[in-house]
């Protein structure tokens, strides 16, 4: 009987430290949600033209890839596709988030951070107001006011300088 209640104790104990720590994560992320958001709220909202392909052109690629490109899909007004190489076999995307951009670059950039357990973006200098290479150099993250550009290089199969030229040029636009 003693043993059975200096198991069920050892239990109760460790199901209330683990409740505890739940309580602790949360009150956390909560903490950080809230930071990430006051920093974001001064960033003023962007005013110009929201039209993806207007700000990224097919000229602006083929000279960053060095290589002609034309357009693939234009249908979205935050997302412009381009396709180049030979028979037009390589797709590049360029995604844009107009609004709450900063807020999302900071999340996604604290959730890597978190996940991966190592600083796994590097940071860029000179492009927006900030910039980073994905992880393993899979895209391109960057930011100038509240306006946040994803240059997604998995499909493209390019390395990152190309994605440094056309993110420049993104920035000088916005």
């Amino acid at each position: 009987m003693k043993a059975l209640l200096i198991i069920f104790g050892v239990l109760a104990l460790l199901f209330t430290v683990a409740m505890g720590s739940c309580f602790y994560i949360g009150y956390r992320i909560r903490q950080k949600a809230r930071q990430i958001t006051q920093e974001s709220a001064n960033i003023p909202a962007y005013r110009g033209t929201r039209d993806a392909c207007k700000l990224v052109t097919a000229v602006d690629v083929g000279e960053a890839l060095g290589m002609p490109a034309q357009v693939a899909d234009d249908s979205s007004s935050s997302v412009c596709q381009f396709k180049y190489g030979a028979g037009g076999a390589r797709t590049l995307a360029v995604n844009f988030t107009w609004e709450g951009g900063a807020m999302a670059m900071k999340l996604s950039h604290a959730a890597m951070g978190q996940i991966g357990g190592i600083k796994t973006f590097t940071p860029l200098q000179g492009i927006g107001d900030e910039a980073y290479i994905l992880p393993a150099g899979s895209g391109l993250m960057m930011r100038k006011g509240d306006v946040m550009v994803h240059i997604d290089l998995r499909m493209a199969d390019l390395n990152t300088d190309a994605a440094k030229k056309l993110a420049g040029k993104i920035a000088d636009r916005l």
